[in-house]
């Protein structure tokens, strides 16, 4: 930590830097707490999310909760590849979904017996989770989990019962047995139609923060993980908040600072104005919440047959991590193993083309004046809050780029490389300093970015393979 500020030290002694307008004795905004600056300034600003279990053989996106363990089957299941491929595709951090809503535990939990050891896997002895994170420990990325709230399998859902079996399945994983966790990971689908120990009946829970108790879920996962950094939606009490769409995109001012919720909205908004800045946030905010922005590669969240053929190119997904990481926020990449429990070999080119691409953009840093340049990285001093709210990129004198807020990091390409003798950033509201670095890239690879679909094929990375691996 203290090395790295030292080295951000230099970076901003080397460049021309400006300290913005001080319009004022402005109030002091709000900072991430200790927890979220360190994953901020040190942690992974890419991670996927894996969704794997009977939704993949069942080919379901939600499981009703009746499927029978036994379908449950990877014969040629390798986490090391799974945690490789995502390794090459520059993801350091992975979020296995541990249990989804249909209630099947992918560990041999104590809780139920509706989990990994009642299936063929590993002939009744395996344990996906330990596996996945043992991977993850051997790559040198980071592990998180998401257990589902909602179980629409247990028939104690909607009683008090089933909640304290939601707690205990959670301090199981992050108790310790499985190392250190990341990322603690909610998400709002709550109640509903169900199999409920065969019922099939439709059952409520009113408020989720009541029901849950999630206020003291965020205490105890805190407790037992003092590193995690919890994401949860709509909750003023996590680090992340979701950005209000599952496509990877944020808005160019979307910032961390947002208005609070008022407790765990669960899409009943206690805040009429929060819907209207879920992405965007606001420079008024009390709150620092990073948009953590998450899309499936493929087009659902587990592999279907049916899918094949919408994998994202690797183009598209370095245009997203332009407009996730690149606007301030983190960038979370859905992965879907197949029935075999590997990635399909669509999926593992275009996160190897991506990270390729990733690492060809910002492969020649431009420090001397006169020199073409088209990739633009500008950053401010998190710990101390977001507190620009305009700025500006003159060249040569003239207006090369404008925005507003900047906070963890802005990533621009530009569509033609300039090579401007004086070139320098301008706060035009609010307070810097600000950081500003340059690269040049290959002119081809950002028109490919800028000009990249979801739907645009794979696409050709070999051209960039010498750059990208230096």
């Amino acid at each position: 930590m203290h090395k790295r500020n030292r080295k951000r030290t230099g970076w901003m002694a080397t460049l021309m830097l400006t300290a913005g307008l001080a319009l004022g004795a402005a109030a002091a905004r709000p900072v991430p707490n200790p927890v979220l600056l360190e994953r901020m300034t040190n942690g992974p600003e890419i991670l996927g999310i894996i969704h794997f279990g009977l939704n993949t053989f069942t080919d379901r996106e939600w499981g009703y909760g009746d499927a029978d363990p036994k379908q449950f089957n990877p014969a040629k299941f390798d986490a090391d590849r799974i945690v490789g491929a995502a390794k090459a595709g520059g993801i350091g951090g992975l979020v296995i979904v541990a249990k989804h809503h249909d209630g099947f535990c992918l560990w041999p939990t104590k809780t139920t017996d509706y989990n990994i050891s009642r299936s063929p896997f590993r002939d009744g002895k395996g344990d996906y989770v330990r596996e996945i994170a043992d991977a993850c420990r051997r790559a040198g990325i980071k592990f998180g989990v998401y257990i589902s709230p909602w179980d629409r399998h247990d028939a104690g859902y909607a009683t008090e019962a089933y909640v304290e079996r939601y707690h205990a399945q959670i301090k199981e994983l992050l108790g310790g047995g499985y190392g250190p966790v990341f990322e603690m990971w909610f998400d709002g689908a709550n109640g509903g139609d169900g199999w409920y120990g065969g019922t099939r009946e439709k059952r409520r829970i009113g408020s989720a923060d009541d029901y849950y108790r999630f206020s003291e879920i965020f205490r105890f996962v805190r407790e037992l993980q003092p590193a995690v950094t919890i994401f949860a939606g709509e909750n003023d009490g996590s680090d992340f908040r979701w950005p209000g769409n599952e496509r990877g995109i944020l808005d160019d001012t979307s910032r961390a600072t947002i208005e609070t919720v008022g407790g765990f909205a669960n899409r009943r908004y206690g805040n009429p104005n929060y819907p209207k800045q879920i992405n965007t946030g606001s420079p008024d905010g009390s709150c620092f919440r990073v948009c953590e922005a998450d899309f499936p590669l493929r087009k659902g969240w587990f592999w279907h047959e049916r899918d094949r053929g919408t994998t994202k190119n690797a183009a598209y997904l370095a245009k997203l991590y332009c407009r996730s990481v690149g606007n301030g926020g983190t960038m979370n990449i859905g992965l879907s193993p197949n029935k075999d429990g590997l990635l399909d070999e669509e999926d593992i080119r275009a996160l190897a083309g991506f990270g390729v691409m990733r690492k060809a953009l910002f492969a020649r840093e431009v420090r001397d004046a006169g020199k073409p340049f088209n990739v633009v990285v500008i950053r401010e001093d998190i710990s101390k809050g977001e507190n620009v709210d305009g700025w500006r990129l003159v060249a040569d004198g003239k207006e090369l780029l404008t925005g507003t807020a900047i906070g963890a990091k802005r990533i621009r390409l530009l569509p033609e490389a300039v090579a401007p003798e004086a070139c320098r950033i301008e706060v035009t509201k609010g307070r810097g300093p600000v950081e500003l670095r340059r690269y040049f890239a290959d002119p081809a690879l950002v028109k490919a970015i800028l000009d990249a679909k979801a739907d645009g094929g794979e696409t050709d990375t070999a051209k960039w393979m010498t750059a990208g691996q230096r």
